[in-house]
């Protein structure tokens, strides 16, 4: 019997918390959507990868079946992602899983944010189950994602599709990763419990300018109209991920991003890791000997 099963474990966020369980020497086993998916599970270091239908319920409860907690991350801007988790919510209430860790993201029920209603209609099932013990993750954007979307550029200048000087809230994925462990190692420490998790408040333009720090490059940002700005890749051929990652900039661009960094605090024993800290560990030139 594996005690952990990890759903959505291929992607950014996933693949951290493959890398923390593997650290930990925790016993558990994946369930990726693709086979594609499964061999980026292998090359990580993730055993027994099992492939897995979401939009197909019936597949989930074999590869739910004998564990007793599952964290569940859903696929990043999915016009299904919603009905992919309640599948899986259901497959677990179905095989007796004891624990059900949702991924979901910081004020889910932002009016307006598709993609953040989504996940908010999924929280609301779970916290009806009858059978499940619940724990929900809302983390605030990833402060690796952002650098790697808005750090590529030939120029000293980085195009930004909302207010480079709104407030936004980044998490460090390894100190995600480290609360989704404890989650996930602690039985009975977080039932029924809801942890939004921002890291702290920074700009776009003092996110940029860490990243050219880290680089040894003079980065500067600036404000483009919000349609004209990076997508993600999940974004770039899907019109309506395309849609929902632009009303996210423009939500952004009037209200900013911003969260409290106590909780993450609290379950990290530490300060969270800042802007400067990430772009450092991700972006610096390895040291070299002569």
């Amino acid at each position: 019997m594996s005690e952990i099963v990890l759903i959505g474990a291929a992607g950014t966020a996933g693949l951290r918390l493959v890398r923390a369980l593997n650290a930990a020497r925790a016993d558990y086993r994946v369930v990726s959507h693709s086979d594609v998916g499964a061999a980026r599970l292998v090359k990580a270091g993730a055993p027994r990868p099992v492939v897995a239908d979401l939009g197909e319920p019936a597949s989930l409860a074999p590869a739910l079946a004998n564990t007793s907690v599952v964290y569940a991350i859903p696929p990043a801007l999915h016009p299904r992602e919603d009905e992919y988790l309640i599948n899986a919510i259901r497959a677990a209430e179905a095989v007796g899983v004891e624990r059900f860790i949702y991924h979901s993201v910081l004020h889910s029920n932002t009016p307006f944010l598709r993609n953040h209603q989504r996940k908010a209609s999924v929280e609301c099932v779970l916290r009806a189950s009858s059978s499940l013990k619940w724990t929900i993750l809302q983390p605030s954007m990833y402060a690796q994602v952002v650098l790697a979307m808005f750090g590529p550029t030939p120029d000293s200048t980085v195009m930004v599709p909302f207010d480079i000087d709104a407030d936004v809230s980044m998490i460090d994925l390894d100190d995600w990763a480290a609360v989704a462990l404890r989650t996930l190692l602690e039985p009975g420490a977080h039932d029924y419990a809801g942890y939004e998790l921002a890291g702290p408040a920074t700009t776009m333009r003092e996110a940029v300018r860490a990243l050219g720090r880290a680089r040894g490059r003079d980065l500067h940002a600036c404000t483009v109209p919000v349609a004209s700005g990076p997508l993600p890749p999940r974004a770039v051929d899907d019109p309506v991920a395309a849609a929902d990652m632009i009303s996210t900039y423009a939500h952004y661009d009037r209200h900013g991003f911003r969260g409290n960094p106590f909780v993450l605090t609290q379950l990290l024993g530490r300060p969270p890791a800042t802007i400067d800290d990430v772009a450092a560990r991700e972006y610096s030139p390895p040291l070299t000997t002569p």
